[in-house]
């Protein structure tokens, strides 16, 4: 009996210590949050600023609207000029702006990235100011020229969003093309899901043979029409080991993976399932959706 009173108790202690500890911990970052809205509204009554407050807990002010852009939506390349600055006006980080060299990123959705705390309230061609308090920022980290839980000011004042995906579905609209099949894809680079448009032309009359050699007479343009690639006009044909190892980007095998011996065919594919960031020399620029006309034109053993 006695032993179990004393457990009792013991465990009693260390329950009473652990909430104290977590008590003290709730108060001190109720603290640093009441803390920072003081900073921010003395900041934004000393600057006359006029800013509203997100949902998320970020202040803002757009400085130049432009309400028909675009917002930027997962799955985008985003590129921005910006300056994030102390309360006190030092200056923490930048894009280069003197270099006319914006900051690049891929919107894949983590929470860890600042500007998208800020992004989702702009359109493409707005600028704006933000203040962002210490827990959307560097929370309980110190830089040199920012304490720990301090807030910040963003200044956003080039902002352009580009999304491979829906320029490919405008494209197909605007040329009123019939999608035959869209496939799904995880991009083997970037790891992010893509898709392939896939456009049958003319039925094919037999299925390809795994092991065999599909020959292939291909034509490959951007959207805007330019024909980087062909051979269509050649007397080789492009060679396709069926099921074994080929050395084309995704999009292309996943394209031609779904033809038959004859079949004509055009595939649509972000650059995720192609040349990527990169690009291919001099005719691809990085982040370009690639356009395929593709015809197997034999089936031959190796």
């Amino acid at each position: 009996m006695k032993i179990r009173l004393l457990q009792s108790l013991a465990l009693g202690v260390l329950i009473y210590s652990l909430s104290s500890c977590l008590s003290k911990v709730v108060l001190e970052d109720d603290l640093i949050v009441q803390q920072n809205e003081a900073k921010i509204q003395q900041y934004i009554s000393s600057q006359k600023l006029t800013m509203q407050k997100a949902t998320n807990g970020v202040y803002y002010a757009i400085t130049k609207s432009n309400p028909t852009g675009r917002q930027m939506i997962y799955g985008d390349t985003i590129r921005l000029h910006y300056v994030i600055k102390s309360l006190t006006d030092s200056v923490i980080a930048s894009s280069s702006v003197a270099k006319n060299q914006p900051f690049v990123f891929f919107h894949n959705g983590s929470n860890t990235n600042i500007f998208l705390k800020m992004l989702l309230l702009m359109k493409e061609g707005e600028q704006a100011t933000f203040i962002l308090p210490s827990e959307l920022a560097g929370g309980s980290q110190s830089f040199s020229n920012l304490p720990a839980n301090s807030p910040v000011r963003c200044d956003i004042t080039f902002f352009k969003t580009y999304g491979e995906e829906q320029n490919i579905d405008a494209y197909v609209a605007q040329n009123k093309i019939n999608v035959t099949e869209k496939v799904e894809a995880v991009s083997t680079t970037t790891g992010y899901t893509n898709y392939v448009r896939y456009i049958r032309v003319k039925d094919g009359a037999a299925d390809l043979v795994t092991g065999k050699v599909a020959k292939l007479k291909y034509t490959g343009r951007l959207l805007n029409g330019y024909v980087f690639d062909s051979n269509v006009n050649k007397t080789d044909s492009l060679n396709y080991t069926v099921g074994g190892s080929n050395s084309f980007v995704q999009g292309f095998l996943i394209g031609v993976a779904k033809m038959r011996l004859g079949e004509k065919a055009t595939i649509i594919f972000p650059s995720g399932l192609g040349y990527g960031r990169t690009g291919s020399g001099s005719k691809v620029p990085g982040e370009s959706p690639l356009i395929f006309d593709i015809e197997i034109v034999a089936l031959k053993d190796k």
